[in-house]
Protein backbone atom coordinates (compact mmCIF):
# COMPACT_ATOMS: atom_id res chain seq x y z
CA UNK A 1 0.00 0.00 0.00
CA UNK A 2 2.84 2.37 0.87
CA UNK A 3 4.48 1.66 -2.51
CA UNK A 4 1.23 2.58 -4.30
CA UNK A 5 1.00 5.88 -2.44
CA UNK A 6 4.63 6.66 -3.20
CA UNK A 7 4.13 5.86 -6.89
CA UNK A 8 0.97 8.00 -6.99
CA UNK A 9 2.76 10.89 -5.28
CA UNK A 10 5.67 10.67 -7.73
CA UNK A 11 3.25 10.63 -10.67
CA UNK A 12 1.47 13.72 -9.35
CA UNK A 13 4.77 15.55 -8.80
CA UNK A 14 5.96 14.69 -12.33
CA UNK A 15 2.69 15.84 -13.87
CA UNK A 16 2.79 19.02 -11.81
CA UNK A 17 6.35 19.82 -12.91
CA UNK A 18 5.42 19.15 -16.55
CA UNK A 19 2.34 21.37 -16.27
CA UNK A 20 4.40 24.17 -14.69
CA UNK A 21 7.01 23.97 -17.45
CA UNK A 22 4.29 23.90 -20.10
CA UNK A 23 2.51 26.91 -18.62
CA UNK A 24 5.81 28.84 -18.40
CA UNK A 25 6.53 27.92 -22.01
CA UNK A 26 3.05 29.11 -23.01
CA UNK A 27 3.53 32.37 -21.09
CA UNK A 28 6.89 32.95 -22.79
CA UNK A 29 5.33 32.27 -26.20
CA UNK A 30 2.40 34.61 -25.54
CA UNK A 31 4.81 37.31 -24.35
CA UNK A 32 6.82 37.03 -27.58
CA UNK A 33 3.67 36.95 -29.70
CA UNK A 34 2.48 40.18 -28.09
CA UNK A 35 5.78 41.74 -29.20
CA UNK A 36 5.79 40.58 -32.84
CA UNK A 37 2.14 40.82 -33.85
CA UNK A 38 1.99 44.64 -33.80
CA UNK A 39 5.08 44.77 -36.02
CA UNK A 40 3.29 42.82 -38.76
CA UNK A 41 0.09 44.82 -38.31
CA UNK A 42 1.95 48.14 -38.67
CA UNK A 43 3.49 46.94 -41.94
CA UNK A 44 0.04 45.88 -43.16
CA UNK A 45 -1.38 49.32 -42.36
CA UNK A 46 1.49 51.18 -44.03
CA UNK A 47 2.19 48.94 -47.04
CA UNK A 48 -0.80 46.63 -47.43
CA UNK A 49 1.48 43.61 -46.91
CA UNK A 50 4.37 42.52 -44.73
CA UNK A 51 7.55 40.54 -45.19
CA UNK A 52 8.27 37.53 -42.98
CA UNK A 53 10.06 38.38 -39.77
CA UNK A 54 11.68 36.48 -36.96
CA UNK A 55 12.14 37.26 -33.31
CA UNK A 56 13.28 35.47 -30.21
CA UNK A 57 13.10 35.76 -26.46
CA UNK A 58 16.57 35.40 -24.98
CA UNK A 59 17.32 33.57 -21.74
CA UNK A 60 17.36 37.03 -20.07
CA UNK A 61 13.79 37.79 -21.33
CA UNK A 62 15.06 40.37 -23.83
CA UNK A 63 13.56 40.47 -27.31
CA UNK A 64 15.72 40.03 -30.40
CA UNK A 65 14.61 40.73 -33.98
CA UNK A 66 16.25 38.68 -36.70
CA UNK A 67 18.16 40.96 -39.05
CA UNK A 68 17.34 40.61 -42.73
CA UNK A 69 20.44 40.18 -44.90
CA UNK A 70 21.23 43.03 -47.27
CA UNK A 71 21.01 40.71 -50.28
CA UNK A 72 17.36 39.75 -49.73
CA UNK A 73 15.71 42.36 -51.97
CA UNK A 74 14.84 39.88 -54.73
CA UNK A 75 14.07 36.90 -52.51
CA UNK A 76 10.64 35.35 -52.36
CA UNK A 77 8.88 35.21 -48.97
CA UNK A 78 9.51 31.44 -48.83
CA UNK A 79 13.27 32.08 -49.15
CA UNK A 80 13.13 34.71 -46.40
CA UNK A 81 11.22 32.29 -44.19
CA UNK A 82 13.91 29.65 -44.73
CA UNK A 83 16.68 32.14 -43.82
CA UNK A 84 14.82 33.24 -40.69
CA UNK A 85 14.17 29.62 -39.64
CA UNK A 86 17.86 28.82 -40.04
CA UNK A 87 18.88 31.85 -37.95
CA UNK A 88 16.36 30.97 -35.23
CA UNK A 89 17.48 27.32 -35.17
CA UNK A 90 21.15 28.36 -34.92
CA UNK A 91 20.41 30.69 -32.00
CA UNK A 92 18.41 27.94 -30.31
CA UNK A 93 21.21 25.41 -30.85
CA UNK A 94 23.68 27.89 -29.37
CA UNK A 95 21.48 28.21 -26.25
CA UNK A 96 20.76 31.90 -26.86
CA UNK A 97 16.95 31.64 -27.08
CA UNK A 98 14.22 30.12 -25.01
CA UNK A 99 11.34 31.05 -27.32
CA UNK A 100 11.22 31.92 -31.02
CA UNK A 101 8.65 33.40 -33.38
CA UNK A 102 8.43 33.28 -37.14
CA UNK A 103 5.81 35.68 -38.47
CA UNK A 104 4.54 35.40 -42.03
CA UNK A 105 1.54 36.20 -44.22
CA UNK A 106 -0.69 33.17 -44.78
CA UNK A 107 -3.96 32.21 -46.38
CA UNK A 108 -5.92 29.80 -44.20
CA UNK A 109 -9.42 28.33 -43.99
CA UNK A 110 -11.36 29.83 -41.10
CA UNK A 111 -12.47 27.22 -38.55
CA UNK A 112 -15.96 28.72 -38.33
CA UNK A 113 -16.79 28.72 -42.05
CA UNK A 114 -13.98 27.05 -44.00
CA UNK A 115 -13.75 30.24 -46.06
CA UNK A 116 -10.20 31.26 -47.03
CA UNK A 117 -8.79 34.30 -45.25
CA UNK A 118 -5.54 36.21 -45.14
CA UNK A 119 -3.90 35.88 -41.74
CA UNK A 120 -0.86 36.91 -39.78
CA UNK A 121 0.70 33.56 -38.87
CA UNK A 122 2.91 33.42 -35.79
CA UNK A 123 4.83 30.14 -35.43
CA UNK A 124 6.02 29.92 -31.83
CA UNK A 125 8.52 27.38 -30.52
CA UNK A 126 9.81 27.03 -26.96
CA UNK A 127 12.87 25.13 -25.75
CA UNK A 128 10.60 22.98 -23.52
CA UNK A 129 8.78 21.54 -26.54
CA UNK A 130 5.79 23.89 -26.62
CA UNK A 131 5.00 24.65 -30.26
CA UNK A 132 1.94 26.38 -31.76
CA UNK A 133 1.00 28.45 -34.78
CA UNK A 134 -1.43 31.25 -34.06
CA UNK A 135 -3.38 32.61 -37.00
CA UNK A 136 -4.76 36.14 -36.78
CA UNK A 137 -7.18 36.52 -39.73
CA UNK A 138 -7.45 39.97 -41.25
CA UNK A 139 -9.05 41.90 -44.05
CA UNK A 140 -7.75 45.12 -45.55
CA UNK A 141 -10.08 47.99 -46.39
CA UNK A 142 -7.78 50.56 -47.94
CA UNK A 143 -5.09 51.00 -45.31
CA UNK A 144 -7.39 49.93 -42.49
CA UNK A 145 -6.79 46.46 -41.05
CA UNK A 146 -9.78 44.59 -39.63
CA UNK A 147 -8.78 41.68 -37.43
CA UNK A 148 -10.88 38.53 -37.20
CA UNK A 149 -11.04 35.87 -34.52
CA UNK A 150 -7.61 34.30 -33.90
CA UNK A 151 -7.15 30.55 -33.70
CA UNK A 152 -4.25 28.28 -32.84
CA UNK A 153 -3.01 24.97 -34.24
CA UNK A 154 -0.28 22.62 -33.10
CA UNK A 155 3.11 23.83 -34.29
CA UNK A 156 5.86 21.94 -36.05
CA UNK A 157 8.54 22.29 -33.32
CA UNK A 158 11.27 22.77 -35.90
CA UNK A 159 13.45 25.31 -34.11
CA UNK A 160 14.44 23.47 -30.93
CA UNK A 161 15.63 20.02 -31.83
CA UNK A 162 14.64 17.58 -29.09
CA UNK A 163 17.43 15.28 -27.96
Amino acid sequence: MKACRTAALLAILCLSATAQAQSQAQRDAEYLQAFVTPLARIQLEKQGHFLPLGAALQQTDKFVLMPVSTGTAGLLPADLIKQIQEALAQGAADGEYKTTALVYDATVPLPSSGKQSDAIAVALDHRDGYSVITFLPYTLHGKEVHMGTPFTLRGTATVFKQK
